[in-house]
């Protein structure tokens, strides 16, 4: 199904203008998010957010909407923390609860794991799903406590790959994304929904979408042996590459332009 994209004029938010069905949805993730790989990099940077979370820390509590098979919460869980998770498919809150994660099944509600408060919501790679995001962060500000931290990553649509390869570029497909999000509309979002923007970062360039998109290669986005995956591991064995993403990220998030952006905010 090839649906429009529409700019709410507000908040700048681009969203499909078709809404999936229930059917849709749970056939397009009943196998979606889990693969297995776990790139040592990727353990690396999951620490490096835990670190910053805890000063967060004082229930003890951590939920990640959209967990997928948990690999995230697995390793909060090392740390100490009591770990909760939301997914869609069956398969993966199974998965999740062999490893003794706290599950709910479907998309967020009210009451969901009652009684519960949180220092840390997160939602990694999962907004852009969601065709209704006011709703899911109406329910995320009810569960996190006055002072408690959610952070999110998600795709900019500003990325300077979707300014290139213009209708070519494959973050835009229905109905895996349903809303696609810049720093602007991000935080304009956040802020309408009670919270306060601790901070907002774009960064980073993929090469593995980069050749989806105009068909050169085709190649799994999480895999061992993907194009990303290659350079990511070059420049961690290298200083002076190290270096130069690094200046390149600060280009990419004083423009606006990287291709993933990070963000945090603060319950009010």
């Amino acid at each position: 199904m090839r649906v429009s994209l529409v700019k709410c004029e507000n908040c700048k938010l681009v969203f499909c203008s078709g809404i999936p069905t229930a059917n849709e949805l749970e056939y397009y993730y009943s196998n979606y998010g889990l693969q297995q790989y776990l790139s040592p990099i990727t353990v690396k940077r999951y620490h490096q957010w835990l670190d910053r979370f805890e000063a967060f820390r004082k229930t003890g509590n951590m939920l990640d909407v959209g967990c997928a098979n948990g690999l995230f919460l697995i390793e909060a869980k090392k740390r100490g923390w009591n770990v909760y998770g939301s997914e869609y498919g069956e398969q993966q809150v199974q998965i999740c609860m062999n490893k003794d994660i706290i599950m709910h099944q479907g998309p967020l509600v009210n009451n969901v794991f009652p009684g519960v408060e949180f220092d840390v919501i997160t939602s990694i790679e999962v907004i852009e799903h969601i065709n209704n995001p006011q709703h899911e962060l109406n329910i995320i500000h009810l569960k996190l406590r006055t002072g408690g931290i959610f952070f999110c990553t998600t795709p900019n649509f500003n990325a300077l790959s979707r300014f290139i390869l213009k209708d070519k570029y494959n973050i835009i497909s229905y109905p895996e994304h349903l809303a696609y999000y810049t720093p602007t509309s991000l935080s304009r979002l956040m802020k309408r929904k009670g919270f306060k923007r601790l901070f907002i970062e774009t960064s980073g360039i993929s090469i593995t979408r980069f050749n989806q998109s105009t068909g050169r290669k085709a190649q799994k986005v999480v895999s061992s042996t993907s194009d990303d995956e290659i350079l990511r591991n070059k420049i961690e064995s290298r200083f002076y590459l190290r270096f130069a993403k690094g200046v390149l990220n600060f280009i990419l998030n004083i423009t606006g332009l990287g291709y993933s952006m990070k963000g945090a905010f603060i319950k009010n």
